[in-house]
């Protein structure tokens, strides 16, 4: 929702702008878009991720229920290292997110020095 916030911010600003301005204000919109589809990306792999844990552990159980002790070993050892691939996807999911939102800041700060100094010539 934030992105959505920013992305409409720096769009106002475009009809308010000359051209440095406006450009600062097109790439700050053009990061925004960017850090909101590599975010999406990123939480897509961390659902995949989880969904392969939660499958691998339903299996384990199955197979320990049906006696499998082996198999249900081998099941078990897939859901943990799916849970971690998860994990580590999720981290980067949060990175990801991060670091847009500082770089759509810093872009949307070059942005507003740029209509400040539009505004002082």
């Amino acid at each position: 929702m934030k992105m959505r916030m920013m992305i409409l911010a720096c769009a106002l600003a475009l009809t308010a702008c000359s051209n440095n301005a406006q450009q600062a204000a097109e790439d700050a919109a053009a990061k925004a878009k960017a850090s909101a589809e590599a975010t999406k990306l990123k939480a897509e792999q961390t659902a995949q991720a989880a969904k392969q844990a939660a499958e691998a552990a339903q299996q384990a159980a199955q197979q320990a229920k049906a006696g499998d002790v082996s198999g249900a070993a081998a099941s078990a050892g897939q859901a943990a290292d799916a849970a971690k691939n998860a994990q580590t996807n999720a981290k980067d999911t949060v990175d990801t997110a991060k670091q847009g939102v500082q770089d759509v800041k810093d872009a949307t700060n070059k942005a507003a020095d740029a209509a400040k100094q539009d505004t002082q010539h």
